[in-house]
């Protein structure tokens, strides 16, 4: 990099030096911080390099306040990465008829929490605008001994394309796209400023309102004890409001004989259905900017049809996501990594292609495949963790005997298992074709 040589020991990532301040973040810095991307996009093309530089810090401050700070938030950003890995991704090699074949050894070298690494950055490539990624090879480690770290979003120049070791100052500086050092770092620019340019100043006006709705519930929320005695005197009166204060520790109160204490409590008024009705519309906002529906974020609907609808959008929103991640990973992290070693040629690169359902779901369509399939045990047990053998629903072109008999293999001509001699004794009690079966069980 042409600005800052690295000796071979040395990492980017160990050299950054950068600047967090993700506390009481409001409304009118993430405005400040748009205006600033505004005049940057406005003239960095007409100026001379390093004139204006595409500095975000700020904004990632904004962003990271928001991920921390937020539960509704997080538990999204939890269910969109639960959806992209897993069991769910392979190498594979791609024959003339556009069929992948698994490549086994190479799957098991992507299956570890290194490789998560990547998937998760290039995923937060979407929500945060970019991500920069360090790749590490050690060959004579443990599978391949590969080594990957974040680098900090707040020392990248996105749209520049520079890494500088002290955030917001130019020099010192490198490159992604030198070539001495490109094989191991990499940029994932989404090309904007993410979905949590939208999701920032939601959460933020959220923030506000919780704020607001807290300090409301504490001024009007708390219940008022209310005593009434027949006494004019003031005394009195101060002394059964002592009497009632003290009450709540003593667990004891003693009241005269047409004395009253009273608990008047708040109905839910419209200011705090405005609270709560804002902070309601801000989740229901985020869970479909992210994952395209707010019941897969934990929303309930009121109908199994609505369930239905927005489980369709969830799916084909994710498989969005998957294939943004299977072109980036195609297209420029593994071909470094082939480059690096740790991974063979000609592989590509591949999330499975199967439906994507629940439990209930899964059971039915196995019920239903294996009344008209013979099923390969293997895959039982992949699907469900059981163990099974031969299976009794299918035709194997044996006839059993009329009566079923045990000599018989149990299975007709239309597929369909008929019970031995001893399994119909065992059911029914009595003999097959038993005329009088009374008679033949006293026998």
């Amino acid at each position: 990099m042409a600005n800052a040589e690295l000796s071979d020991k040395e990492l980017v990532t160990q050299k950054l030096e950068s600047i967090f301040m993700t506390s009481k973040k409001s409304v009118q810095e993430y405005v400040r911080e748009i205006e600033r991307r505004c005049r940057f996009q406005s003239s960095y093309r007409h100026l001379q390099n390093g004139t204006v530089l595409d500095d975000r810090g700020r904004l990632i401050d904004i962003y990271d306040a928001c991920v921390q700070q937020d539960a509704h938030l997080r538990g999204v950003m939890e269910t969109l990465f639960s959806q992209i890995v897993g069991e769910r991704f392979m190498m594979a090699s791609q024959n003339e008829k556009g069929k992948y074949t698994k490549d086994i050894a190479a799957t098991r070298k992507i299956q570890n929490t290194e490789f998560l690494k990547i998937i998760r950055g290039i995923a937060e490539s979407k929500l945060y605008g970019y991500t920069g990624l360090e790749f590490l090879v050690n060959p004579e480690a443990e599978r391949g001994g590969l080594q990957v770290n974040y680098v900090e979003r707040r020392n990248i120049l996105a749209d520049q394309r520079k890494i500088v070791q002290r955030q917001g100052i130019w020099m010192p500086q490198w490159s992604f796209d030198d070539p001495k050092y490109s094989d191991h770092y990499v940029l994932i620019n989404s090309g904007e400023l993410g979905l949590f340019s939208a999701v920032a100043p939601l959460i933020l006006a959220k923030k506000f309102t919780f704020a607001n709705y807290v300090n409301f519930s504490h001024t009007y929320g708390q219940p008022i004890i209310h005593g009434k005695t027949e006494s004019e005197n003031t005394v009195d009166r101060k002394r059964m409001a002592n009497d009632i204060a003290s009450a709540a520790q003593n667990k004891v109160i003693v009241t005269g004989l047409n004395d009253e204490v009273d608990i008047k409590t708040f109905t839910m008024s419209n200011s705090e259905h405005v609270f709560t009705g804002l902070i309601s519309i801000v989740d229901k906002d985020v869970s479909n900017l992210i994952l395209g529906s707010e019941s897969m974020a934990g929303a309930t609907q009121s109908y199994v049809g609505a369930t239905r609808a927005h489980e369709n959008i969830f799916r084909d929103r994710i498989e969005v996501y998957r294939d943004y991640i299977e072109l980036v990973m195609n297209e420029t992290v593994i071909p470094r990594l082939v480059r690096l070693g740790y991974l063979p040629d000609g592989l590509e690169f591949k999330y499975s292609k199967r439906i994507e359902m629940s439990d209930e779901d899964r059971i039915r369509l196995f019920q239903n495949l294996t009344t008209s399939w013979e099923m390969d045990p293997e895959t039982i047990e992949q699907e469900f963790g059981v163990k099974v053998k031969r299976q009794l629903n299918v035709m194997d072109g044996m006839t059993g005997s009329p009566t079923g008999g045990g000599g018989g293999a149990g299975y007709s001509h239309t597929a369909t298992r008929h019970l031995t001699d001893e399994e119909y004794f065992r059911r029914y009690g009595h003999a097959r074709e038993t005329q009088n079966f009374l008679r033949e069980r006293g026998k």
